[in-house]
């Protein structure tokens, strides 16, 4: 387009050139491939053009009526975003049957992904991302065997794990967090077991020194191995990617009657977007019928039955039976 990389200031000017660049990134998309962009990633992109703007120039770039109706437009005519599937207990246990147990580096994989399920872990909080960490990817020195009150105990006392975040993508002053989660009971699925299995494996894998508790296990191993167990289930592998664990916390957690500050706070959501994770599960409406059918007792009786036409006198029984407080108020401005 032989265009400079900024915009010359607020105004219509600039708000036509965002409106070209919208509609470019919508048609053909910024990418190799030349496929369109969805709404949310439009967005995206100008919400970094503006910043680089703030950032750089002082220029705050303010919308016109006409951009902001043709980012509607853009966004009906995009196709809906698809919402990737949680990945429950049913689908961890086939996942283990699927990886080579003989393996240390395997095994790993799977005590990893354990970790990340019971702590709701973004996958850059427990894993490597292409060939680097995060500052804020779960260290080694923060993760031990703790009681029932969070304190470091020894293996064979510990009744829980707790780990300790550094900070998080949406941790802006880097705060951090601790968190804890008590021994499930069962077998292959409890936190308590899976650190266990992961200091275990990381001395068979001569990562026993590893900074990272992950040693080395990258996003991109986890989500072919979530995408091979769709297949074999016959389910889409689009649906499934590292961010599954976390979808399927909050569902599991909201489907078992867990407050929603509990929820926000194990996840470590600084706002309520963690409503739009939970898939509401069939045994979560157990009830729910009963409660829709119900009626009270007491005012059964006031409802009319009458066959036939419905005349002015009869409209007038069926308006004072249903409505008796409104036919009261109407009578004693009628002076009765």
């Amino acid at each position: 387009m032989q265009w400079s990389r900024w915009l010359p200031g607020p105004g219509r000017a600039s708000n036509k050139r965002l409106g070209y660049f919208a509609i470019y990134c919508w048609k053909y998309g910024w990418n190799r491939a030349r496929i369109g962009n969805g709404y949310a990633t439009i967005q995206l992109k100008l919400a970094s053009i503006r910043w680089y703007h703030r950032r750089h120039l002082g220029l705050d770039l303010t919308s016109s009526p006409d951009f902001t109706i043709l980012l509607k437009g853009i966004r009906r005519l995009s196709d809906p975003v698809q919402k990737k599937q949680p990945i429950t207990p049913a689908f961890l246990r086939i996942l283990r049957r699927s990886l080579d147990q003989s393996q240390p580096r395997q095994r790993l994989l799977w005590e990893s992904v354990l970790l990340g399920y019971f702590f709701m872990l973004r996958r850059s909080e427990y894993l490597r991302i292409g060939k680097r960490y995060h500052s804020y990817c779960l260290k080694t020195s923060n993760a031990f065997f703790s009681d029932a009150r969070g304190h470091a105990v020894k293996l064979r006392h510990a009744s829980a794990v707790t780990i300790g975040l550094e900070g998080a993508k949406n941790d802006q002053y880097g705060r951090g967090a601790w968190r804890t989660m008590h021994a499930s009971g069962d077998r292959n699925l409890c936190p308590v077991i899976a650190l266990q299995h992961i200091w275990r494996d990381r001395a068979q894998t001569r990562q026993i020194n590893s900074t990272y508790v992950c040693a080395g296990l990258d996003a991109t191993t986890v989500a072919q191995a979530y995408k091979r167990v769709a297949s074999q289930i016959g389910v889409p592998k689009s649906v499934y990617l590292t961010h599954s664990i976390r979808i399927f916390g909050a569902t599991a957690l909201m489907n078992g009657g867990a407050d929603h500050l509990s929820i926000k706070l194990l996840g470590r959501w600084m706002s309520n977007c963690y409503e739009r994770y939970p898939t509401q599960a069939a045994s979560a409406t157990v009830g729910l019928s009963l409660k829709m059918h119900y009626d009270d007792p007491a005012t059964r009786s006031r409802e009319p039955f009458i066959l036939g036409p419905l005349t002015s006198s009869r409209a007038r029984v069926i308006n004072v039976t249903l409505c008796p407080n409104r036919q009261d108020a109407s009578l004693e401005s009628k002076g009765f």
